[in-house]
């Protein structure tokens, strides 16, 4: 099939470009003629640029990520979208309502994707808004969920959240799958871990990720003279989060990691620790458990990450240090009981390795082109995961 995807920024700056640039790659080694429409200059054959921008009020954190918001252009999209079989659009910015009316004018499919929340674009902002989190849904919705017939959905929380918030496409509910070299590693645990308690977390530093968290529930803990706090990444907050970190007994490692360490640290640290409030799946979270990692979780109602974790023992309450901290002493005192656990984590984590996920989604892309030739074949509204027939919404 020849495929366009259409995203703002094609490149590292946040989870959902990552997972894009995943697809799009497999994709080309399966055979498929892929074409990315979006901002920013790019060598390779197959792209086409539009114009980027950074709005004021996020200016500063969406170029600390590297990210551009792409303005859409019909004669761009008409270029790209010549003899396309499909168009999928990643984000629900300012791309979508054009790239839409181009494709519909010229008959090809468009499906949508789900890989923001509104709160993404409010942390940036430094903020928290209810109001704000309505207002921007229905701007999503307008500007993509409410545009396309069909949308591929990370998981069965996202889908239902774009339900609850009116869309009424087609959800395709497919992970987006762990990479295949995030297994475990046959190394020795790094010298520096020593015989304490590490607890690793791994993603941008940022109000939502809730890192800050993670620090007072280890300061708040019984053990905290033994516990080493790692937390992977960079973002607006890294300056605070060392600061508030220079309180622990035992200096936590707060910076960015190679690939190589991380999964080292991943496949030799006690426990993963995710506080975030917002997240549609968690790229992080996949790459613990794909390493054998237990993972325990806030339990935020604007996260599907909780998915993830064993069982009670590994939840806390979302922004709770106290319950946090009392989650920790547990395992401190069970971490055998953590090593027998790895093996339970790796069968969690079948279900979501790269190869499997990637074939859901040449089905959904199947399925999307076979509706559009037979429209006795047309996709319902509702929910469906990979192996389920197509329910409709009650």
């Amino acid at each position: 099939m020849r495929i366009v995807f259409v995203v703002d920024t094609y490149g590292k700056a946040n989870g959902g470009t990552i997972t894009t640039m995943r697809l799009v790659e497999e994709l080309k080694t399966r055979g498929h003629d892929i074409v990315v429409v979006t901002t920013g200059h790019h060598e390779e054959d197959g792209f086409y640029q539009v114009p980027g921008f950074a709005p004021p009020g996020v200016k500063e954190s969406v170029e600390n990520m590297q990210f551009l918001f792409g303005r859409g252009r019909k004669d761009v999209y008409r270029e790209a979208f010549k003899g396309a079989d499909l168009v999928q659009i990643v984000f629900p910015f300012m791309m979508p309502r054009k790239a839409v009316k181009v494709a519909s004018r010229m008959g090809i499919p468009v499906i949508g994707a789900c890989h923001v929340q509104p709160q993404n674009i409010i942390s940036a902002m430094g903020k928290e808004s209810p109001l704000m989190e309505k207002i921007l849904f229905a701007l999503f919705n307008f500007s993509l969920y409410n545009q396309v017939d069909a949308i591929h959905c990370p998981s069965a929380f996202a889908a239902k959240m774009l339900m609850d918030h009116g869309s009424q496409a087609h959800f395709r509910v497919i992970s987006n799958g762990i990479p295949r070299d995030y297994v475990p590693q046959e190394k020795p645990r790094p010298d520096w871990f020593g015989d304490r308690f590490v607890l690793m977390n791994v993603g941008r530093h940022a109000l939502e990720k809730r890192q800050q968290l993670l620090i007072e529930g280890v300061k708040r803990s019984k053990y905290k003279d033994d516990i080493q706090l790692v937390l992977c990444g960079r973002g607006e907050m890294s300056a605070e989060l060392i600061r508030l970190g220079a309180v622990l007994p035992v200096k936590p490692y707060i910076e960015y990691v190679s690939h190589e360490d991380k999964l080292t640290w991943l496949s030799t640290a006690d426990m993963y620790l995710h506080a975030s409030v917002v997240e549609l799946e968690s790229l992080s979270c996949l790459e613990a458990i794909g390493c054998g990692l237990p993972c325990m979780i806030g339990d935020s109602p604007d996260s599907a990450a909780p998915m993830f974790a064993h069982d009670d023992r590994f939840i806390f309450e979302k922004d709770n240090a106290d319950d946090l901290a009392d989650k920790i002493d547990y395992w401190y005192e069970n971490r055998d009981l953590l090593d027998e656990l790895r093996k339970d984590t790796l069968f969690i984590a079948e279900r979501f390795r790269f190869d499997r996920c990637i074939d859901q989604m040449e089905e959904f892309y199947g399925d999307i082109v076979s509706s559009k030739d037979s429209p006795g074949k047309a996709l319902v509204p509702g929910i469906r995961a990979p192996g389920e027939e197509d329910e409709r919404s009650a």
